[in-house]
């Protein structure tokens, strides 16, 4: 996936708003965008693995906060990485998962289709 043209984070309404090369606009609510955290910390509880019901800890200690960040740092020429308020910065978003995290209603619609 190619690099987005615009990508800008807005504090006030706690979005991140991202023009692909193609056109589309992607905006993530911050909240979301750490709960899907893609660290090694974060991903078994997305996946199922573990206790049944129990969140890792850094989204327990986070709670509140979620969607507060600090800092956003370029990674490479493929990624952006968080530095959430509660310290949490293990995650690295590519390109690729963000797209397919985008949240309009389309690509859910498409994500829906590719499961059934």
């Amino acid at each position: 996936m190619p690099r987005p043209q615009k990508i800008l984070i807005d504090t006030e309404t706690q979005a991140m708003q991202i023009i692909w090369p193609d056109g589309h606009e992607s905006i993530y609510d911050l909240t979301y965008l750490r709960r899907a955290c893609p660290c090694a910390e974060c991903q078994p509880w997305k996946e199922g693995v573990g206790e049944p019901g129990k969140s890792p800890e850094s989204v327990l200690k986070a709670e509140g906060k979620l969607n507060a960040v600090s800092d956003v740092i370029p990674i490479g020429g493929y990624a952006i990485q968080f530095h959430w308020a509660d310290g949490h910065s293990y995650g690295i978003y590519d390109w690729n998962y963000l797209r397919e995290l985008c949240p309009c209603d389309e690509d859910v619609a498409k994500r829906r289709q590719s499961t059934e």
